[in-house]
Parts: C-alpha cells; structure tokens; sequence
C-alpha cells in the first residue's frame, strides 16, 4: 500500500498537479483541465486512479481531496515543491554552498517556487540584474544584504535614500568600510535618510553573497563550493519566496549591528 500510494502521487505529473491543485479546494474536470493542460480523457485516466486510491472523491461535478488525501498531501507538498526548484537547476544547487541558510530555511526551500538563474555575460559582470534594477524603480520597501562589493550598488543605494523608499541595507564590515571611506556622498545620502536603516555584519558569520527583498522580488547569491563568487544569482517572483527571503534577511538583521 505504501509503494502504491508513493507511485500513485510522483509517477504522473498530472496526478501529482491534480492533487496539488484540490489543496486549494474542489474542482470540475474543465477547471482541473485548464490548470493543468490535459485533454479530458487523459485527466480523466488519472482521476480515476486517484479515486480508486481514496485520495480524492467526486461530490456531483466536483473532486476534492478526501481526509487520507489531505493528511498525506500535507506532507509530501513541501518535499513536491523542494524537488521542483532544486531539479529545475540541478548543477546549480549542487555547486551552492548553502550552508549559511539556516536549517529552518533550509526546510521551506520549496518556497522559493518558480526560480529565474540569472548568469550575466562579461560584459556586465558587475551589474545587477535588469529585474531587480527595475523593480527597485518601483519598490516601496527593500531589504538587501551584500557580503560582497558592487561598484554600481552606492549610486542605488543613495537613490533609494533619497527616495525615503523603506530601505534596511546589511553589509559585511570590509564593505561597510569601503562604503563608508570612498562613496561618502552616497554613504551621507543613507544615513541621513529617516526611512532608511544601516547594519554592518561581522566578516566571522557564515552568510551569502547577496539578499535582496522588494516588494515583488526576491534574489539571492550563493559562493559555490570553492569558496568563489562566480555572479549566478537567483531570481523569484512568488510571494512565498519574498516571505522565504525577508525570514533570511532577518536572520543576518539580529546578528548585524546598527549602524543608523
């Protein structure tokens, strides 16, 4: 019975969406069928697996998930959703040094949901991404966290101060200092802004290259395995993922010392 549950849930895309979907309540087969893009009688085949498997019921056009269905979706969902971001981009995660997510976060990595690997050519090495450039442009609150230098960051910094957007800002002390001692307009711009707060981190705490929480972006940097930054970032739009990324830049937030 347990290998036929197992089966029954990860051997058909279509089964394992179909239930994912009757989490969030009943459904028709036309609307199970638009979720999922299935004909009807492909979708069909597998509800009546479901059925005969007492995952899910039918209540007159409607399917939804019965108490044995939901009891074990409830668990499987947070491994379902793991596996999709981590095999979406395998060789990525695998080369990651994740070791400065802590193990709760560790735990909910499904939540980043649907990911962008974002890997600049050359020529722009040194620039954020396009995405968060323009949802910086938008944004009206903003939590980042840099463990490294980047050249273009004190200009976005300083504009976002000046902005008054909600702004915490951590860095790691070599490049609080940098901040500090080269870039002392922009450096001013922040720590005279009211709505902007200034955190320096210590260099001996195990952290990533790089947080950044807008309101309708989430992106994250890891050093690989080697100890290298090699500017891969991720990129995720989903709401969960923002929540997921303000619970990391919060971590590093009551380890930080403030500054302003």
């Amino acid at each position: 019975m347990k290998t036929e549950l197992i089966s029954t849930v990860f051997l058909s895309e279509k089964r394992k969406s179909t239930l994912l979907m009757l989490m969030d309540g009943p459904a028709t087969i036309d609307q199970i069928k638009n979720s999922i893009n299935g004909t009807t009688s492909a979708i069909m085949a597998q509800i009546k697996i479901l059925l005969e498997q007492g995952l899910i019921e039918q209540k007159n056009d409607e399917y939804r998930l019965t108490h044995v269905g939901q009891i074990i979706l409830k668990k499987i969902k947070p491994l379902i959703e793991a596996l999709n971001v981590v095999e979406g981009n395998k060789e990525f995660w695998a080369s990651r040094d994740l070791g400065a997510v802590p193990d709760p976060l560790l735990d909910r990595i499904g939540d980043l949901g649907e990911v962008l690997i974002h890997e600049p050519d050359l020529n722009h090495l040194f620039e954020p991404p396009r995405e968060l450039l323009v949802s910086l442009k938008q944004t009206k609150n903003v939590c980042t966290f840099y463990s490294y230098f980047c050249p273009t960051c004190p200009n976005n910094y300083a504009e976002l101060a000046k902005k008054e957007v909600n702004y915490n800002l951590i860095l790691t002390r070599p490049v609080y200092e940098r901040l500090r001692d080269e870039y002392t307009e922009q450096y001013n711009a922040i720590v005279e802004s009211p709505t902007s707060h200034l955190y320096v981190c210590e260099e001996n705490i195990m952290k990533p290259g790089a947080i950044s929480v807008t309101d309708n972006l989430l992106l994250l940097s890891f050093f690989n395995k080697k100890g290298f930054f090699d500017h891969k970032k991720v990129i995720s739009f989903e709401d969960s993922a923002r929540e997921w990324g303000q619970d990391f830049f919060l971590h590093y937030k009551e380890l930080a010392e403030q500054v302003t």
